[in-house]
């Protein structure tokens, strides 16, 4: 028994596996109030009922084929199944309600799209703290046994792969459809890229 101990808290002493990182990272996004939020809005509001509506579109599938059909993504997926994370159940979750991603203020005001869609994005925000998870992700990141940290520079070193997903014609004409409902495309791609340092 002492032996498992000893074992564990070396363990411990050499970083996180990367299930126990996620875990941590999760209650910042507070992905079950997110979700309340996302449908309560698609269920009462006409504007944001009309952008689910497009997100439920063949235009969409095709932008999502094109994400998750990419080599690097599939690499790295499969990296992380083996070590208890499913970044497809994330995925999924994420397309099932389209409603977590940090979007700030669209410059089309006036849009009543983009108006309801805004409100919307203003309660997730709220709910969430992103900040708190990036800086959390941030020390993983700089830990050199941490295996989130890992998956950071295996996804930073990828980026040519995920700059084709961005510039695919089935990815561009499905941003600019959410950017003519008022949707800050340009905000999510840039907060991405600045994660991983693609500047």
């Amino acid at each position: 028994m002492k032996f498992l101990i000893l074992l564990a808290l070396f363990g411990a002493a050499f970083g996180q596996n990367l299930r126990a990182e996620v875990d941590q990272l999760l209650p910042f996004l507070n992905m079950d109030e997110v979700r309340t939020i996302y449908e309560r809005y698609v269920q009462t509001d006409a504007q944001v009922g009309e952008i689910w509506s497009f997100l439920q579109s063949e235009e969409t599938d095709a932008a999502w084929r094109v994400l998750i059909g990419t080599p690097e993504l599939q690499e790295i997926s499969a990296w992380t199944e083996v070590r208890g994370v499913s970044i497809r159940d994330y995925l999924n979750g994420i397309a099932a309600m389209l409603g977590l991603t940090p979007i700030t203020r669209s410059v089309n005001a006036r849009s009543p799209a983009s108006r309801s869609w805004n409100a919307m994005m203003d309660e997730i925000r709220a709910a969430t703290n992103l900040e708190g998870a990036e800086a959390l992700a941030r020390t993983f990141i700089a830990d050199p046994t941490s295996e989130f940290g890992e998956l950071y520079r295996m996804t930073q070193a990828r980026r040519a792969g995920f700059t084709r997903v961005i510039e695919h014609p089935d990815v561009t004409r499905f941003s600019a459809q959410l950017r003519a409902f008022g949707v800050d495309v340009d905000q999510i791609i840039t907060r991405f890229r600045n994660f991983f340092g693609w500047n």
